[in-house]
C-alpha cells in the first residue's frame, strides 16, 4: 500500500488522518477494527519488528504502518529491541 501512495508533510495531522483513512479503506471497516483491537490488546508483548511484519502481511507498510503503530500499539519495553 505505501508504495502506491505518496505522503508529503509527514507528521502533520492531515497526513496522519490520510494514512489512517487509507489503511481503513485498504482493509475495510471490519478488518481495520480487528487490527486496531489486536494492536491495542498486545500491550507491548510483541517486538516492533514483528508488529511491522504483521502489518505487512495485511498489506500495510511504510508510513501507514508507522501511523498504525503510533496510534494503536504500545511499544515494547525491551532493551534488546532495536527501536
Amino acid at each position: 500500500m505505501s508504495y502506491e501512495i505518496q505522503y508529503s508533510d509527514l507528521g502533520s495531522q492531515e497526513t496522519v488522518k490520510k494514512a489512517l483513512a487509507d489503511c481503513k479503506q485498504w482493509l475495510g471497516n471490519a478488518q481495520f477494527k480487528n487490527v486496531c483491537k489486536i494492536l491495542q490488546a498486545d500491550n507491548g508483548r510483541t517486538s516492533a519488528s514483528l508488529v511491522r511484519f504483521g502489518l505487512m502481511m495485511q498489506g500495510i507498510e511504510g508510513y501507514p504502518a508507522k501511523v498504525m503503530m503510533d496510534m494503536h500499539w504500545t511499544r515494547q519495553r525491551d532493551l534488546f529491541d532495536a527501536e
